[in-house]
């Protein structure tokens, strides 16, 4: 009987086939997952060949590292797939000896092969396969300007020049006591600037200087966001220690990385708050009608996509020229190649609808979901014109979004949450179905807006009873406790990176439906909190007067940031080295880069098209309003 549960317990054992880790010193016996020849070197050649490609590690007999290797890899959720290598090899120099011709694409794969056998074999005795060639650059290859380099040239130079003829003319020409030539006015740096380092005050309601909080808080989230797509772009390009990620899990405060998605969700909760809050402020002057609808989509269509669309224009055409080297095709041009193909899709907003589209301007779902969030909240809003029946239709709608992430969840074998597994750091998550399905549409996300609709209807109905928060200043503990709350419940996605543990269905549905309605509510309670100014902290953080220009900017940075790290990466010429230090260095790099650059942007392009659309859709009065009061939020 004991030799029968000995025997059991060997085949389950082994029946499981998967390695949860590994120490360092047999980890060093692996082949190199990455791995790159001198670029430059190799280019000197008048007939070089410089290839990168995916080739798939097998032996034809027993070996003990291809098991090793297999059950290593079979851990998916932590380890990469170390049955795959990637390399960047220098076919005319370090497979010279192998090389007939490599003129036709069959005589260079079977080169690549033979080549590659030959290292793998004598180091490690296994062989390979050819997987993919990625792509293969010659001495003589360059990447040729077309039509649409020209067109972003032009576009570039003429905004330059327009914002020289306004300043020109704001200079010269224009007189403090006239009324001056709006359009031109809009392209002047001076007055650009002004508003860009102006006060967030708003003139004469007191109520629209309590918003101030957002530039900080826009600010600081995207301050995260720019740290979780410093080490998602690495991991995205080669690097040299691929064991740093996969040790990464283990640690509790990198855990805050791989559930940290829950900070991009706090936009769309500042969205809704606006959208509700000012359609409110609106109601008291205007009658609200049917023809707010088309209008406030079109003001937002024209706010968003002037700046969005050049910025995707520029990766499209321009980034192709900025640079070179062995990564440049896989980190920089194939997002321009992408961004070509479904440039259509991102300028209707619809792209995180396009399951193909994963790779032009991967962080762009946001803007997707949030708009097509907007159009349906705003119609409903418009609809909706009485306190109770407003009630009625945040809970339904609140209702149904839970209903429907819980219906994908379980439907399509969903996760619970985008886990971040290091093969999905290579793909950027394009194979992702828990991301493509659940994580980046808008009807997924609905209970995040929701709460945010909430948040603005409830802060306005408090404003207008005149309700005083102060009366519980006593609770302040329970606001302070806001922030290392929100922590816990980001770090509570630790739970599915348990190893060996699979936890039931229903704690997963639970988990997928409820968790991202409580870390909004923590954010909703905050807003609510500093607007009150219920305590002097927090509030006083994210009012200082420095995040002012930078929430201004911060959606541009939502654009140049990737630009910044994505050439960094891609001008690579050897696999990175990850490190805490590295990644801070590229976090701070790019944060003062993506602000400066989005700056310049904003008063160059932004402030002007926006001053354009207000001249042309709403007709200057007879007397100019504050400088302030129109700008927006």
């Amino acid at each position: 009987m004991e030799s029968h549960i000995i025997l059991l317990l060997f085949f389950l054992k082994c029946s499981s086939a998967v390695i949860y880790s590994i120490n360092e010193s047999e980890y060093a016996k692996f082949p190199a997952l990455y791995d790159l020849d001198d670029f430059e070197t190799c280019m000197l050649e008048p007939d070089a060949v410089y290839c990168v490609g995916d080739y798939d590690l097998f032996s034809d007999g027993p070996s003990e590292l291809m098991r090793i290797l297999q059950e290593y890899s079979e851990y998916k959720l932590k380890h990469y797939n170390h049955t795959q290598i990637h390399r960047g090899v220098c076919v005319t120099k370090t497979c010279k000896k192998f090389m007939e011709t490599v003129s036709k694409t069959e005589d260079l794969e079977s080169t690549l092969v033979a080549c590659l056998n030959e290292s793998i074999w004598n180091d490690y005795e296994l062989q390979v396969k050819l997987n993919k060639i990625q792509y293969c650059k010659r001495a003589d290859d360059r990447v040729t300007m077309d039509a649409s380099d020209a067109v972003m040239i032009v576009v570039y130079l003429v905004f330059i020049a327009l914002n020289i003829i306004g300043s020109c003319y704001d200079s010269t020409f224009w007189k403090k006591e006239n009324k001056g030539n709006p359009y031109l006015l809009a392209f002047s740096v001076r007055k650009n600037w002004n508003k860009l380092i102006a006060s967030s005050a708003r003139g004469v309601d007191p109520r629209l200087d309590r918003l101030k909080l957002f530039n900080g808080l826009r600010t600081l989230t995207m301050i995260c966001i720019f740290f979780s797509h410093s080490t998602l772009i690495m991991s995205y390009s080669y690097i040299s220690n691929p064991m740093f990620v996969e040790k990464a899990y283990d640690d509790p405060l990198k855990q805050l990385l791989y559930n940290g998605s829950l900070v991009t969700h706090s936009f769309f909760v500042m969205s809704a708050f606006l959208l509700a809050y000012n359609l409110q402020l609106y109601s008291e002057k205007h009658v609200v009608t049917w023809k707010q609808f088309p209008r406030g989509v079109l003001l937002r269509w024209l706010r968003l996509t002037p700046i969005y669309a050049l910025m995707m224009g520029t990766i499209a055409t321009l980034m192709r020229h900025m640079g070179d080297g062995p990564l440049w095709p896989l980190v920089v041009t194939s997002e321009s190649a992408a961004c070509r193909q479904y440039w259509w899709a991102h300028v209707l907003y619809i792209n995180n609808y396009i399951y193909d589209d994963a790779w032009c301007t991967p962080q762009s779902w946001y803007l997707a979901s949030d708009t097509q969030m907007f159009c349906l909240c705003l119609l409903l809003c418009v609809m909706i014109r009485t306190p109770r029946s407003s009630k009625i239709m945040l809970t339904v709608l609140f209702v149904y979004s839970l209903v429907v992430v819980a219906a994908h969840t379980y439907f399509q074998n969903l996760d619970p949450v985008v886990l971040q597994k290091p093969e999905s750091f290579r793909t950027v998550y394009a194979y992702d179905d828990t991301f493509r399905l659940l994580y980046s549409r808008g009807h997924t996300n609905l209970s995040t807006y929701t709460l945010g609709l909430a948040g603005g209807f409830l802060t306005y109905y408090l404003q207008t009873e005149k309700k005083d928060l102060k009366n519980y200043k006593n609770y302040r503990w329970a606001f302070w406790l806001l922030f290392p709350m929100g922590v816990a419940v980001i770090l509570s996605g630790g739970i599915f990176y348990i190893d060996g543990i699979t936890l039931p269905t229903t704690v997963k549905l639970l988990y997928a439906t409820i968790y991202k309605p409580i870390f909004q509510i923590l954010v909703v309670a905050f807003i609510i909190g500093c607007i009150f100014k219920f305590e002097t902290v927090y509030r006083g953080i994210v009012e200082w007067r420095g995040f002012t220009w930078c929430g201004r900017v911060s959606y541009i940075t939502f654009f140049t940031h990737t630009l910044i790290q994505r050439a960094y990466l891609g001008l690579q010429t050897t696999p990175y080295y990850m490190s805490e230090y590295n990644i801070s260095m590229l976090l701070l790099a790019s944060t003062a880069g993506s602000f400066i650059s989005a700056a310049i942007l904003w008063i160059l392009i932004e402030a002007p098209v926006s001053g354009v659309t207000k001249t042309l859709l709403q007709p200057q009065p007879s007397r100019p309003p504050p400088s302030l009061q129109n700008e927006r939020l």
